[in-house]
């Protein structure tokens, strides 16, 4: 599988990372948030700007994110925008979100950006066209939060993500059962060894899914996302609970086979 580099931290190789969102609704919210991961071993910071009060004005949300790298003190930075639809805080016209993204790109403050699957093709092309060309990383990422698709329909949209130009793969579904919690793990082992052009990154959410939180590493997937704080998603594990299991779990798979 090819890795990709964020900053110091090499996704697709090792350990799965732990990625922590921030969804701060005022810049001293946010800054705030961020000065609190301080004591806490965070591969990767999301910024879920869609929380911010300032977004989508681009200004704004420049100078807050000026300030949110200053307390981060080099941490990775992964820049999300997400819709209501997509489980986001707020709306935003698509081409408003394309102008904030290639603005945010351009600054140099991000290392990676979450270009969602239900943006316009033509839309996530330039975002994705941009993000390359300023060598910045693209998680390409799809939402089902009503249930769990098809094993085969959930590697296809991971594989169409791959070809859509995305550095990682990324796919959360909601589970219905644990038939579907077994269904997600084995789209992201099939994607792992049949289809690993790229890292992927996949989740069930809710209480059902918190066992994919938990192995990310034994399936494949590159990273996990943990919360401090308030979480941005259903089923997030507070990062403090979830760092002992990730060890324990990583100590037992580098362990030589009897």
């Amino acid at each position: 599988m090819r890795a990709v580099q964020l900053g110091d931290v090499v996704l697709g190789e090792g350990r799965a990372k732990v990625i922590v969102p921030l969804t701060g609704a005022t810049t001293a919210e946010l800054v705030e948030q961020a000065a609190s991961l301080a004591p806490y071993e965070v591969d990767v910071v999301e910024w879920r700007v869609d929380f911010l009060d300032v977004a989508p004005w681009v200004d704004a949300v420049l100078a807050a994110g000026r300030r949110l790298v200053e307390v981060l003190g080099g941490r990775p930075l992964l820049f999300t925008f997400r819709t209501p639809a997509e489980g986001g805080a707020q709306p935003i016209e698509t081409d408003a979100l394309v102008a904030l993204y290639l603005a945010v790109i351009e600054s140099g403050l991000v290392d990676a950006v979450d270009v969602e699957w239900s943006l316009d093709a033509a839309a996530a092309e330039r975002v994705v066209t941009a993000a390359h060309a300023h060598g910045v990383v693209v998680v390409g990422s799809s939402h089902e939060f009503r249930s769990t698709p098809s094993t085969d329909a959930m590697v296809a949209r991971l594989v169409a993500l791959q070809e859509r130009g995305s550095d990682i793969a990324k796919l959360a579904v909601m589970p219905l059962d644990a038939g579907d919690v077994l269904r997600l793990l084995q789209a992201t082992w099939i994607m792992t060894s049949r289809h690993d052009a790229t890292p992927v990154l996949t989740m069930a959410m809710a209480g059902l899914g918190v066992v994919t939180r938990l192995a990310a590493q034994t399936f494949g997937s590159c990273a996990t996302f943990a919360a401090v704080g308030r979480a941005s998603a259903p089923g997030q594990v507070p990062l403090a609970e979830l760092r002992p299991i990730l060890r324990l779990i990583d100590a037992h798979l580098q362990r030589p086979a009897p």
